[in-house]
């Protein structure tokens, strides 16, 4: 049986900081760099996958 992985949603904010884009989740205690604010969004997405991917799932208790 395959296991059904869950789409989480978070909110995030995105600020420039000394030359770097920042991605901020401030709910989850994320936060990712980039050269772009492209690039910060992408690597907080990358994170917040990696996050979510380790909780337990509805039938996993």
């Amino acid at each position: 049986m395959k296991a059904a992985k869950r789409k989480q949603k978070s909110s995030y904010v995105v600020v420039r900081e000394n030359g770097v884009f920042v991605a901020r989740c401030s709910d989850l205690g994320l936060a990712c760099p980039g050269a772009t604010e492209q690039e910060a969004i992408a690597s907080l997405e990358e994170a917040l996958a990696f996050y979510f991917e380790d909780l337990p799932g509805p039938a996993d208790g």
